[in-house]
């Protein structure tokens, strides 16, 4: 629910202040004014203090007149605008904030620094002014960072932005300045067309249906951001089988193999097929791994248990082969290959211990890194609200803990003259600082790495060790006087190939189980993408949108709606624009017609959206609704319908201009609630 409860509009020159305010009630409200006497201005105003001059013209260009950039009349006499300002009292129907935004700025502050106060300030101004908080507009972050002011408005309003898709393939929060197309119509362009324009500039796939769908929470757009989800899931893991492809494909590589029973990710054998012809959910990565042997290829299982079988075999030829001699030294040997191993295993060990303390180090720096970051962010902020002509931003870091240990600084006393950073220091420090720990994280991370490579080198040192070992223990239990060297030779050089390959089996194993693991996470995903289906509203959203159309039937019916029968007038759910029969509507009436859809379109959109507790925040700013010389008695029933308009929170608020009679309005509004804003010559004089 918004609210607009009081606005103040200044300027100063040297001449002297010229000002408007006046305060604003539930219900409607006519500003009546002559033309060109500043009705306008007025609504303009309002939307570029809540920084929503977007929703009228893209870029910075002006949306304001002379009178608050240039120059302005005072007592007959055009004098320059030295400093002007707009303070704007908004309520979300329990809490009050009054805004102020500098069009020109005094020294020191630019335009698109906005200045918040908790409270009424212009209806009720408080004995003591509370602390202001300062935050940006007009800028990347707007609607993101904490600074933002729109990030801010969006959390008063109660609204969670969903991130919507745009032209170029990115995800960007669907901004206020998009939703406020639907409560906010300028008069130039703004009656121009059946349905609201809506700002093209921030590059939103169909910004009309996407604002409708927020406003109407329908069930489509939690299932649009479950898809994209969804759909972002099966991106990741892409990335990650394509990781894992990659070292299977090396660890085959290094075992002079190849693998089979693979397939791409999301293909249709993919989804439907288990990778390496798995059936119980496991496979052994001694089948998934060829290698070549005298012309054809077998399974790397199978090549082990060959070598295993021919290092059994000749081990058993050379078994009872040594001398006495020979016996005592190869138990001298025996010694101290054993010696050899307890040293490698106290190494490993003590390498274990290192991985482990690497492993907590690293962890305890990434959540450092995090937190720096975090704190990074918020100083660019306030350094950002500086620069604008902030005078202190306490607010940003009203977390009250220390960045660096976490601890609250609740009760800590500060050192009386102790030099205090800057902002701009502030941030330097903090960017050192996470310039130290990212290079201390890279260290850690080239210490894990060269301590695994030094762990592997180990492992293997230790397995030749206990391969010796055991061969030497079976050489000293037999009795042949004799041994063939080259009997020795084709026995080491078959252990070694048998280690390796089991090395490389087990590694592969691994890979393999994440592999398939990847897999089921891909179809399970894939599977409830599919169960999702096309992007259709379900029967709840269906509902919502028959409401709005009865709505938006029954006030074209009062308008008096000629074109068409107003029942023959319906919504499509597609573009969310009114539609006749199988097309969409076009215009093909008279522009007094057109009008009156428009009337009814932004009418039926507020009732409707309030009736199913939607998100509209039931306001509607509207600069001219009288265009095109529309007939008087359809005049009189779009202002008591906006009278009677039940909105958020109860009536909706209806402000907008007219230039009749102020007799003319009381006929037309004759036995409704509402009240009159009056302007006199000009707004500002």
């Amino acid at each position: 629910m918004l609210r607009i409860e009081a606005v103040s509009i200044n300027s100063v020159t040297t001449g002297g202040v010229v000002k408007f305010s006046t305060r604003f009630g539930q219900g409607l409200t006519v500003i009546r004014a002559q033309n060109s006497s500043g009705k306008t201005l007025l609504l303009n105003s309002m939307m570029y203090a809540l920084g929503l001059e977007g929703t009228l013209k893209p870029g910075k260009q002006g949306v304001l007149t002379t009178a608050l950039t240039r120059s302005v009349r005072v007592n007959g006499t055009e004098r320059p605008v030295n400093q002007s300002w707009i303070d704007l009292e908004v309520s979300n129907g329990t809490k009050f904030i009054t805004v102020r935004r500098y069009p020109v700025p005094p020294e020191g502050i630019k335009a698109d620094l906005i200045t918040v106060w908790e409270g009424p300030l212009l209806s009720d101004p408080p004995v003591e002014t509370p602390e202001p908080r300062y935050y940006y507009v007009g800028r990347g972050g707007t609607a993101q960072n904490e600074a933002g002011f729109h990030h801010f408005l969006a959390k008063f309003l109660e609204w969670e932005l969903p991130s919507v898709p745009t032209y170029n393939g990115k995800e960007v929060p669907l901004y206020l300045q998009v939703l406020a197309s639907l409560f906010f119509v300028e008069q130039k362009q703004g009656w121009s067309g059946i349905v609201p324009r809506m700002p093209t500039q921030y590059q939103i796939r169909e910004p009309l249906r996407r604002s409708i769908e927020f406003y109407f929470q329908l069930d489509v757009m939690e299932l649009a951001r479950r898809r994209a989800d969804l759909q972002q899931r099966l991106t990741v893991l892409r990335a990650e089988y394509s990781a894992l492809r990659g070292a299977l494909d090396a660890a085959a590589q290094v075992a002079n193999a190849r693998v089979v029973g693979v397939s791409e990710f999301g293909s249709s054998t993919f989804y439907r097929n288990r990778l390496f012809g798995a059936t119980s959910g496991e496979v052994e990565a001694g089948v998934v791994l060829m290698t070549y042997r005298q012309n054809e290829w077998e399974a790397l299982q199978q090549t082990i248990d060959r070598l295993k079988v021919e290092i059994d075999r000749t081990s058993n030829a050379m078994r009872s082969r040594l001398t006495g001699a020979e016996a005592t030294t190869l138990g001298t040997r025996l010694a101290e290959l054993r010696v050899a191993l307890r040293r490698a295993t106290i190494e490993l060990q003590s390498l274990d211990d290192s991985a482990s303390m690497l492993d907590m180090q690293r962890g305890m720096l990434e959540k450092r890194r995090r937190l720096l970051e975090q704190e990074l962010r918020r100083y660019k902020d306030i350094q950002a609200l500086e620069n604008l002509g902030a005078q202190f931003s306490r607010h940003a870091i009203a977390h009250h803990d220390c960045p660096t240990c976490e601890q609250s600084l609740d009760g800590i006393e500060s050192i009386s003259g102790a030099p205090v950073l800057s902002t701009v220091e502030s941030t330097a420090l903090v960017g050192q600082q996470l310039e130290t720990v990212t290079n201390v994280i890279v260290d850690a991370e080239r210490s894990a790495t060269a301590n695994g490579a030094a762990r592997g080198a180990l492992e293997q040192q230790s397995s030749d060790l206990r391969a010796q070992i055991r061969a030497i223990q079976a050489d000293l239990e037999g009795d042949s006087p004799s041994i063939s060297l080259a009997e020795v030779q084709a026995k080491m050089t078959a252990e070694n190939r048998y280690r390796e390959l089991i090395r490389i089996r087990d590694s592969a194993q691994v890979i393999v189980n994440d592999l398939l693991d990847c897999q089921n996470r891909a179809i399970a995903a894939k599977r409830e993408l599919d169960s999702l289906g096309d992007e259709e509203l379900t029967a709840g959203d269906l509902r919502k949108l028959d409401l709005w159309e009865r709505k938006l039937q029954g006030l074209l019916a009062s308008f008096g709606f000629q074109v068409f029968s107003p029942r023959e007038i319906t919504i499509d759910p597609q573009g969310m624009r009114p539609a006749h029969g199988e097309s969409d509507l076009g215009f093909q009436g008279s522009a007094s017609d057109g009008l009156k859809l428009r009337w009814a379109y932004l009418l039926s959109l507020v009732e409707a959206s309030a009736q199913v507790d939607g998100l509209h925040p039931g306001i509607l700013l509207l600069d001219g609704p009288r265009m095109y010389d529309v007939e008087p008695p359809a005049m009189r029933s779009f202002l008591r319908s906006c009278s009677q308009l039940s909105g958020s929170g109860g009536r909706a608020q209806i402000i907008l201009t007219l230039s009749e009679d102020p007799e003319v309005i009381s006929e037309w509004l004759s036995g409704c609630a509402f009240s009159v804003v009056s302007i006199p010559e000009r707004l500002l004089a």
